[in-house]
């Protein structure tokens, strides 16, 4: 990752500690010696930790004699700007780890895993080296995109464990349509479109123990703030980002806010009382970009090639051959 990775995580990382204060006395200058006191370092190891934020991003007033205030953040899933969009009792986003690198977030995620990270930990990066999505393909990740990935405890029988991934998908549409009001579909088994142009991926890796899950890593690329001019060739015609399209700058921040309380909220509806993508099919549906539309869909089985005519409370896709024969997909890759 390189030694000039940075990397933010909850209350007992000193930087963490030091923005926690300086939110919440946002519009007072904070003494060196203040700081010192509080976060049990000295007022130099204070003063180098102000400049790696700066580095990051923030922006303070400063003077040798009344000390520090913030006055600028910048759009990052920093933990101390991300708490501040978490309400009490909220699982997803209450610890996050910020990177300003990785090669993957879901591997990096699988790391804190084996580290006993709870339910709802949310590790991102502000660029990836090797963001990967399905079947190993490889995900353009560079600055300015929402790259993260939610780790998922919950007992739930692995054989609703899918609708983890069609569960995300759900909420993340929510969460830009929200913000944003642009007109995102949903595309078979787990990309976002935006007029045809795929804006984002969703990647759940399980383990489980027998039938029961023992946990999930989801992981979440979305093309946020990505210009059109940073796409290499090969996507331009494929991929595009929702600050392309609308003209204007989307601020992260928000749209995490408003996708970590989406996820919750469909997360306890499945952990608490049962209600997986069925409770949401009729809403997957009516955002699908893939019912209706004549198909090929390339499976483990081979090829298959019709029209989609449905998908159940199972997540399968109905296709709907030349011949008659409607054939019941629960996995592949959809080509339109």
């Amino acid at each position: 990752m390189g030694t000039d990775n940075i990397r933010m995580t909850e209350t007992g990382d000193v930087r963490q500690q030091i923005l926690e204060v300086l939110l919440k006395e946002r519009d007072a200058f904070i003494s060196g010696n203040e700081l010192s006191q509080r976060t049990g370092v000295s007022r130099t190891a204070v003063w180098k930790h102000i400049k790696a934020l700066e580095t990051a991003g923030f922006r303070f007033a400063s003077s040798t004699r009344v000390g520090y205030r913030l006055t600028e953040v910048p759009d990052l899933l920093f933990p101390a700007l991300v708490a501040e969009r978490v309400p009490a009792g909220q699982h997803i986003g209450r610890k996050v780890v910020w990177y300003s690198e990785v090669d993957s977030t879901n591997r990096v995620a699988a790391d804190w895993v084996q580290e006993n990270a709870p339910h709802g930990t949310v590790v991102t990066a502000e660029t990836q080296t090797g963001g990967k999505g399905r079947r190993g393909r490889g995900w353009f990740s560079p600055a300015g995109g929402l790259w993260l990935s939610v780790i998922f405890r919950a007992p739930i029988p692995v054989r609703v464990a899918a609708d983890l991934t069609l569960l995300t998908s759900v909420a993340v549409r929510r969460a830009i349509v929200q913000e944003t009001g642009l007109p995102v579909q949903i595309k078979w088994p787990n990309d976002l479109l935006l007029h045809g142009k795929k804006i984002c991926g969703i990647l759940a890796e399980i383990r489980a123990d027998g039938e029961t899950l023992q946990h999930a890593v989801i992981g979440v690329g979305l093309n946020s703030n990505i210009p059109a001019a940073a796409f290499p060739h090969a996507l331009t015609d494929y991929a595009t980002s929702l600050a392309a399209y609308s003209d204007q700058p989307i601020s992260n921040l928000q749209l995490a806010g408003r996708l970590f309380s989406e996820l919750e909220q469909l997360f306890q509806g499945l952990i608490l009382h049962g209600q997986g993508f069925g409770h949401v099919l009729d809403e997957w549906r009516a955002a699908s970009a893939t019912l209706g539309r004549r198909v090929r869909v390339q499976t483990p089985q081979g090829l298959v090639e019709g029209v989609a005519t449905d998908i159940n409370a199972g997540g399968i896709l109905y296709v709907r051959q030349d011949n008659g024969l409607v054939v019941p997909i629960h996995s592949g890759d959809v080509l339109f």
